[in-house]
C-alpha cells in the first residue's frame, strides 16, 4: 500500500493488516527459492522476481536464473493465521517490520513488476552509456570480449561506434556494437 505521502512502503499496525497486503520476506542467505518452495507448501502466495543473469562458470558462460532483489521476496497471507509459520519457515530470516507493524508493498509496484516479466523473466534494460571521445572502454560480450580501447566516434545508426584498440601491439581502429561496451575506471 502506498501511505499518505506517496511512499513504497506502508506498516499498519498488525491488526488492521489485511490479508491481500504484500509483505516483504527477508531470506537467509542464497535461500530465496528454498523459501518460495516452503512457503508455497503451506499454501502462502508467494511472488519472487527473477531475471536472467550471466554467469561465468569453468570458462563457460551461463544464464541462470536469479532474484530480482537479492535476498528478498513477497508474500500475502494472513497475519493472524499464518505470521508465526512463514516467520519460522526454513531459510526465512524475518518478515520486514516488528511486532506491532509489519511493512507492505502495494500491489500497484508487484504488477509493475509482473508487467516486465517475459516467460516468468523479468527483462532488464540496460541503459545506454554514453561515451565521449577518449574515453577508456572495455568489451564486455562478443568475440572480443576483455579488450581495451580507446573511445573515437558513434556511427550514423547509433548502435555502433569506433574505438582504437589499446591491448594490441599497434594502432587499430575496430567497429563494435556499443551495448557491448562499458566506460572503465
Amino acid at each position: 500500500m502506498i501511505d499518505s505521502d506517496g511512499d513504497l512502503f506502508y506498516n499498519p499496525p498488525m491488526s488492521k493488516v489485511d490479508c491481500r497486503e504484500w509483505f516483504i520476506i527477508n531470506c537467509k542467505p542464497k535461500q530465496e527459492f528454498v523459501v518460495e518452495k516452503n512457503l508455497k507448501a503451506q499454501n502462502i502466495t508467494v511472488y519472487l522476481p527473477v531475471y536472467a543473469k550471466k554467469v561465468k562458470r569453468l570458462r563457460e558462460k551461463k544464464v541462470i536464473s536469479a532474484p530480482l532483489f537479492t535476498g528478498y521476496l513477497f508474500a500475502q497471507f494472513d497475519i493472524q493465521d499464518s505470521y508465526q509459520n512463514v516467520r519460522y519457515t526454513k531459510g526465512v530470516k524475518s518478515v520486514l517490520g516488528n511486532n506491532e507493524y509489519l511493512w507492505t508493498i502495494a500491489d500497484e509496484k508487484i504488477a509493475d513488476i509482473k508487467s516486465r516479466e517475459e516467460n516468468g523473466v523479468v527483462v532488464l534494460h540496460r541503459k545506454e552509456e554514453h561515451f565521449q571521445k577518449g574515453d577508456k572502454i572495455l568489451i564486455e560480450e562478443g568475440a572480443f570480449e576483455g579488450w581495451e580501447g580507446i573511445f573515437q566516434e558513434e556511427l550514423q545508426d547509433r548502435q555502433r561506434v569506433i574505438i582504437l584498440l589499446t591491448n594490441v601491439t599497434y594502432s587499430s581502429k575496430m567497429i563494435v556494437e556499443k551495448k557491448f561496451l562499458r566506460k572503465e575506471a
